[in-house]
């Protein structure tokens, strides 16, 4: 089942049912995708270019621009080398088609992206699943499934979509290291978000860039569209020449190339956006704790909120609307029980944007203790 028509007004805004309600929800993260420069710059290169390049890159498309926004992403982090791919989805199964002849099985986090999964499947190789932010578990695993010289895939979330919980990439990586295997983080949530430059999840766990494999995507951070593969300048060469998923396929739009390239342009130049994010953030889920809900201690603009029942949900959503906000309601397999509230922060919401929300809840809490 669909979720409901959406239709996006200025940057924080969207016209539901009729109605123009503050929207946090989705994970366009600084609004980027509304950004007039980065609006502007697809227009005049959909002029330029026009829209697609049609074909392989391995044939006819290496479009400069293509050149351009890989360099362009592994210069924001702070990498050798990165490979754009058709969509943030496709990004793992890329990668892990490349490389997956160097290991002897792939251990998935219980609680990874679907992508992930799918990436896991296309291995070939057996894959095995370890329980939720659990190095010890992992650890165990390792050391009871793998014989000697055999080396472990360990493929993680960096930022858990639900809820915005971190993996622990640290104790990961040490693990995967012990037998000679690598992690691969997808860092959908964590790039452009987390660490002091954005530069994703490692920053944040204090790793140096490189120490794990990295898949993100252009669409949430960025504003734009496309995913990509970001690290060593070997790795990206094996990508290009023995990954399918990347050899066969047509690249992203040309317009939308040119876009990301500005988007990122943005985000180097603008860090304070990344830092305004996350001490909003921050100060947001300390109001959510203080009311008593259970969300992650972490700088992750994404927060979970939930009543744990499905009545009490019904009033907070109707508490959301009352004050002209969209009720970012989730229901579907992996989510809490009764469903919950999936809000996302961005650096362009107001304080007072924020504090109508936080007013929504406090108000629904003390309505329903009494």
């Amino acid at each position: 089942m669909l979720g409901p028509q959406l239709k996006f007004v200025g940057r924080t805004g969207v016209l539901f049912e009729g109605r123009e309600l503050t929207f946090f929800g989705g994970n366009d993260y600084h609004r980027l995708s509304t950004h007039p420069e980065v609006i502007k710059t697809l227009v005049e290169a959909a002029w330029q270019f026009g829209l697609a390049s049609a074909g392989s890159r391995m044939t006819t498309a290496n479009h400069p621009l293509y050149v351009s926004l890989e360099r362009q992403t592994a210069s924001f982090l702070g990498v050798e080398a990165a490979a754009i791919c058709p969509a943030g989805y496709m990004s793992n199964a890329v990668l892990v088609q490349a490389v997956a002849r160097d290991y002897s099985v792939v251990f998935l986090e219980e609680k990874a992206h679907a992508s992930l999964v799918e990436a896991a499947k296309l291995s070939g190789l057996p894959v095995r699943s370890f329980k939720h932010r659990d190095p010890s578990d992992l650890s165990d695993q390792c050391s009871k499934l793998l014989p000697a010289g055999d080396c472990p895939l360990v493929l993680t979330d960096g930022v858990f979509p639900n809820t915005g919980h971190l993996a622990p990439i640290s104790d990961y990586v040490e693990i995967a290291r012990r037998y000679s295997g690598d992690v691969l983080v997808d860092d959908c949530h964590g790039i452009g978000v987390l660490g002091a430059a954005g530069k994703g999840s490692c920053e944040e766990a204090g790793l140096p860039p490189q120490s794990a494999f990295v898949t993100g995507t252009l669409s949430k951070a960025f504003g734009c569209f496309g995913g990509f593969i970001a690290g060593s300048q070997a790795l990206i060469e094996r990508v290009r020449t023995q990954g399918p998923g990347f050899i066969g396929s047509t690249p992203i739009p040309l317009p939308v190339a040119a876009a990301a390239i500005r988007s990122t342009d943005l985000l180097t130049a603008e860090p304070e956006r990344i830092a305004l994010l996350r001490s909003r953030t921050i100060a947001f889920k300390a109001e959510l704790r203080a009311l008593g809900f259970a969300v992650s201690e972490t700088a992750s603009p994404i927060s979970s909120v939930t009543f744990l029942d499905t009545d009490k949900n019904q009033a907070l959503y109707d508490q959301l609307l009352s004050r002209g906000i969209y009720p970012s309601f989730i229901n579907y397999p992996g989510c809490p029980p009764g469903g919950h509230f999936r809000f996302t922060l961005s650096s362009e919401h107001s304080d007072e944007q924020i504090e109508s929300l936080l007013g929504a809840l406090r108000s629904s809490c003390s309505e329903l203790e009494q």
